[in-house]
């Protein structure tokens, strides 16, 4: 019994949705570690943001990322970072992602936040040592 717990545990399918939420933590980690060298990169994202409204006028996060981008730019930068729910679902509308000067189009580098996020959801998936029900992925 517990072979079969440990051997579903190590080729269990990963949450794809943990996944995803994790790859766009990682991209914003760059993007913030971005910010320390280039404060302007705010201005741009501000920018992006004022585009994105035009397609998505009535929508809340709009609004949301008008008031983040507004905030100094360490508290900023924490916030991007963090781990909270709000955060989880803004980074999905993210001005940043489009902004000038941040480029995520490269397919290798996808395919290294990608492969990164996996490492990580499939490392907080593992049953700890002794544990044979595992711990719960992590919350991106």
């Amino acid at each position: 019994m517990l072979a079969e717990r440990l051997y579903f545990s190590m080729h269990a399918p990963l949450n794809q949705e943990i996944v995803n939420d994790t790859a766009k933590l990682i991209m914003h980690r760059l993007i913030a570690r971005l910010l320390v060298r280039d404060p302007s990169l705010v201005d741009r994202a501000k920018a992006s943001l004022t585009k994105i409204s035009i397609h998505f006028p009535d929508r809340s996060f709009v609004v949301e990322w008008e008031k983040l981008l507004r905030l100094p730019t360490p508290e900023l930068r924490a916030l991007l970072t963090s781990r909270n729910q709000d955060m989880k679902r803004l980074r999905l509308s993210s001005p940043f992602v489009t902004a000038e000067g941040v480029d995520f189009r490269d397919q290798t580098l996808r395919r290294r936040i990608r492969r990164a996020a996996k490492r990580i959801v499939a490392r907080a998936s593992r049953p700890a040592d002794g544990d044979t029900q595992g711990i719960r992925p992590m919350a991106a």
